[in-house]
């Protein structure tokens, strides 16, 4: 299975994350700098009248504009970025997701696949604030027949980890959610600007404990942010949006790992506790196509993918 953009593992001894700290004062390149002008609260609150605008069957693309911007190296060309006020690329494809208009890949049944763009800002430029999913949908075609016609609405994608590379048309709207997500500052005793946040705190057999009722009370078709939202997951960036590779939840131990296969795409996350220095993991959520599928005990990777059903 491969490994998603997050903590590939939560064994980085005593590290600290400092709200509000964690971000250099100065963006390190053209493509930081947008990044993180782009996810700001003024820019969020700027793309919400177009959000309240899209609808069901549209292509986003008609009322998000998604900018493509060159990353210059002594004049020399050395990347492109995607930006839209608002837009967590990092969550949504990245350049490729915004220039197709389909997003992050998170699922598939039969010939169509879903995909994901996520809208927020960051608090204190390091904690972020999802406030919007737009979820998108496709129909799979072959390399042929991408290559033969000019679809209005095709392009392809890549799946995440072993870069299969599917190509679709019919790109449209087919979902968009309100998160329930408020700011960290808004939350009676939230983080405040300054606070260190001990990564280790989070994986104490108690705090799983707690976890464990959560996890226990998640019903099967959840939708990924909502069970996000109920575990109270913290998501943060060092570099002002480029990435997200720090997820905080009671006795979640990172190293989320993920698989397409023809049932479906799997996402597990591993839930458990420290002892000492060592992981003991304890309990396995697995989600199918962006929604709750099962939580089982945790086991080998064969031992999990047995429930991919």
């Amino acid at each position: 299975m491969s490994t998603r953009n997050i903590e590939s593992s939560i064994r980085i001894g005593s590290a600290l994350l400092c709200l509000g700290c964690a971000v250099p004062a100065a963006a390190q390149d053209a493509g930081q700098q947008l990044t993180m002008e782009s996810l700001t609260v003024a820019a969020y609150e700027r793309i919400v009248p177009r959000l309240s605008e899209l609808r069901v069957g549209d292509r986003i693309t008609s009322k998000i504009d998604f900018n493509l911007f060159p990353i210059l190296e002594r004049g020399k060309k050395v990347g492109t970025v995607a930006v839209s006020d608002g837009w967590v690329g990092a969550l949504s494809g990245g350049t490729l997701g915004g220039a197709t208009g389909f997003g992050g890949f998170v699922g598939r049944t039969g010939d169509v696949i879903l995909g994901e763009h996520v809208f927020g800002y960051l608090f204190e430029g390091g904690m972020l604030v999802p406030q919007y999913q737009v979820i998108t949908q496709a129909t799979v075609i072959s390399q042929g027949e991408y290559n033969e016609k000019k679809h209005d609405a095709g392009g392809f994608v890549f799946f995440p980890g072993d870069r299969t590379r599917l190509y679709f048309k019919d790109l449209s709207v087919r979902e968009i959610r309100k998160l329930p997500f408020k700011g960290p500052d808004k939350l009676e005793g939230g983080y405040r600007k300054g606070e260190p946040l001990s990564v280790r705190s989070f994986v104490t057999i108690e705090r799983f404990k707690e976890a464990e009722k959560t996890l226990t009370s998640l019903t099967p078709g959840t939708e990924f942010w909502d069970a996000m939202f109920a575990l109270k997951m913290a998501i943060a960036t060092s570099n002002s949006g480029v990435t997200f590779r720090t997820w905080l939840a009671d006795g979640y131990l990172g190293q989320a790992s993920e698989k397409l296969t023809p049932r479906g795409n799997f996402l597990v996350f591993r839930f458990g506790y420290l002892e000492g220095d060592q992981e003991l993991p304890k309990l396995a959520l697995i989600f199918k196509n962006h929604r709750v599928h099962r939580l089982v005990p945790h086991g080998t990777p064969e031992e999990v993918e047995q429930n991919f059903d």
